[in-house]
């Protein structure tokens, strides 16, 4: 199984990425939105790990690309933004699909970063 995840903190990407790698998944790494978007649009990932602070292209837009070309793509929102208005403009593009969608407090803790992240993929692979 193939997870992207796409965080601009290099220790949180670290972090989960080696929390994931230890339950044998395939994960890469990116910073850069505009790399994620062509990543996650180009190869089949079985999910997305998602900051919506990413350098050159933000995670909305991305969100929204990848609603209109692979809209069962599980999607785990990742973030530190804590305004009503940006977790509700996330929302509208990562549906009320019980696997597509988890936003931490900006206060969550790199544990409970890596348990949604496994626990969402593991819940997404079991549905098929």
């Amino acid at each position: 199984m193939r997870v992207l995840i796409a965080e601009e903190d290099p220790a949180l990407a670290s972090f989960v990425r080696k929390g994931l790698e230890a339950e044998h998944y395939a994960v890469d790494v990116s910073p850069d939105g505009e790399q994620v978007r062509s990543l996650a649009t180009e190869l089949a990932y079985d999910l997305l790990i998602l900051d919506l602070n990413l350098a050159r292209v933000d995670g909305v837009t991305i969100l929204r690309h990848l609603r209109t070309r692979k809209p069962s793509m599980p999607i785990l929102v990742l973030t530190s933004r804590n305004r009503v208005e940006d977790r509700v403009n996330a929302s509208i593009w990562a549906p009320t699909i019980t696997w597509a969608n988890h936003f931490p407090t900006p206060s969550f803790r790199h544990e409970s970063a890596l348990y949604c992240g496994v626990a969402t993929f593991r819940q997404h692979r079991w549905s098929r």
